[in-house]
């Protein structure tokens, strides 16, 4: 028992790994932004601003008029299934009484299974991989204008797992019968490059009590090279039997007699296995406003991936409809009925259009240092609130609020950053940074929301990392 268990916490795990490998948004690749919790819609500036908010390219960036990124990088992955307290309490058996130097399965109580199943917050378990890289950036500001030319890579991994496959592993065939719901699984994943040109500017005007309004517009030539994406999924599992009691004994024992199952899915993929050439293409597009507030506060709002891609080459759609009843080990027919359920059909498909992973985002930024001037240092404190506007990879619908602030003792060589990200399929995340800054020129920056894992090691559920260097001129 402990070692069905234990591979199938495995089998999840290494599932997740190689759906990254296979597959393969700019807030990541900025040491900044992911030190400060992603808080980037008014706090961003130069290279920052590219896919996040396009209108701040216009701001002054540390008086600093070319900007060069070069090679930054970021990747995070996360799962509500990473939870080491979880796995070494149940997962990695009990000393054998017989043999100190052996373990055997712990047997589980129902208090043991709700802890277990308190993986799937909501019934779904969730788990995120993103990874994106830049060659090079360049930006530049100029009186009143800004701009920036950026090409990228962008990798997004999404997969939600319905509680149903982790009751049926613990429970099985549950005395009367039982029935499982897998309902709610999903696999969406993309790997996409694109070129970002974005332009900002800051209109001639001011309103009372409002001043610095710039308004900005990204636009994005996207080259498909891969995509899976779930268009639906509902399963089921029936266990059924029959209760016998032994007339010597009295015993009364459950019998297992048959298994059924329905399943109804249908996903779509798009990829070259041989030349790995790119499968689609499209066109994207980000826009943003921001503004100084009272001579004290910055607002920026923006929309980020508006667009699609319409996937045309080496299109493949794989549909399951269908049922099946095992009644034994033996049942061959059973048998191939499940393999058939389980696997579906392939089949070539014409062109498919799915959207960008479109969010909103609404912050506030403000330097406590200009408003309290008994700070002797520069201190910024900046609020985000992000909403995702579709449930593609990368991408969700569940809200997901940022805090963040950056102290710079040090006249600007050493700025030292940390936040927190509350909602979203991160759930909690708490990041930290900093950075090495030589007479504003050159920039090494760092950055994980992996904070958690060194103050509560036993249930961190994200890991991530992002550096980056640049020249300002």
């Amino acid at each position: 028992m402990k070692k069905r268990y234990h591979n199938l916490l495995l089998s999840l795990l290494l599932s997740v790994v190689l759906f990254s490998m296979l597959s393969a948004g700019g807030d990541k690749f900025s040491p900044r932004i992911v030190g400060m919790g992603r808080t980037f819609t008014a706090l961003s500036r130069g290279l920052d601003a590219v896919g996040t908010n396009p209108a701040n390219l216009a701001l002054n960036d540390r008086d600093a008029s070319f900007t060069l990124n070069i090679i930054p990088i970021g990747f995070q992955i996360g799962s509500d299934l990473f939870n080491y307290k979880i796995y070494n309490d149940y997962f990695t058996g009990i000393p054998d009484p017989n043999d100190p130097n052996n373990r055997i399965s712990k047997p589980l109580n129902d208090n043991d299974k709700k802890d277990i199943l308190g993986l799937f917050p909501e019934g779904i378990a969730r788990t995120q991989m993103r990874f994106e890289t830049a060659p090079i950036g360049i930006s530049l500001q100029i009186g009143d204008f800004g701009f920036a030319l950026v090409p990228s890579l962008l990798t997004a991994v999404n997969l939600d797992l319905s509680e149903g496959y982790m009751k049926f592993a613990l429970n099985g065939f549950e005395e009367g019968g039982s029935t499982y719901s897998f309902n709610g699984t999903a696999l969406n994943s993309s790997a996409v490059a694109e070129v970002n040109a974005s332009f900002a500017y800051i209109l001639p005007l001011t309103l009372p009590n409002i001043d610095e309004i710039s308004v900005g517009v990204g636009v994005k030539y996207l080259q498909g090279l891969a995509f899976l994406g779930t268009d639906r999924y509902n399963a089921t599992i029936e266990t059924t039997g029959e209760t016998y009691t032994d007339p010597n004994t009295g015993e009364t024992v459950f019998l297992p007699r048959s298994v059924r199952g329905n399943f109804d899915f249908l996903q779509y993929f798009a990829l070259d296995t041989t030349d790995f050439k790119p499968v689609g293409s499209g066109m994207g597009y980000d826009i943003g406003v921001s503004a100084l507030l009272l001579n004290a506060i910055r607002v920026g709002v923006s929309v980020t991936d508006i667009g699609s891609i319409t996937w045309d080459k080496y299109t493949k759609a794989i549909e399951g409809n269908s049922q099946f009843e095992l009644k034994g080990i033996g049942d061959k027919d059973g048998q191939d009925s499940l393999a058939k359920a389980f696997k579906g059909k392939t089949k070539d498909t014409t062109a498919f259009e799915f959207d960008l992973p479109t969010a909103f985002h609404l912050g506030v930024e403000m330097r406590v240092d200009e408003i309290v001037e008994a700070i002797p240092f520069r201190w910024t404190v900046a609020v985000d609130l992000h909403l995702g506007l579709n449930e593609v990879a990368g991408n969700t619908k569940i809200p997901q609020v940022a805090l963040g602030t950056e102290l710079d003792p040090l006249a600007g060589w050493l700025p030292l950053r940390t936040g927190i990200l509350i909602g979203g399929r991160d759930r909690f995340s708490w990041a930290a940074g900093f950075g090495i800054h030589l007479a504003n020129t050159f920039d090494l920056d760092f950055a994980t929301q992996s904070i958690a894992m060194l103050t509560n090691p036993n249930s961190f559920r994200t890991g991530s990392i992002t550096m980056g260097m640049r020249l300002r001129f």
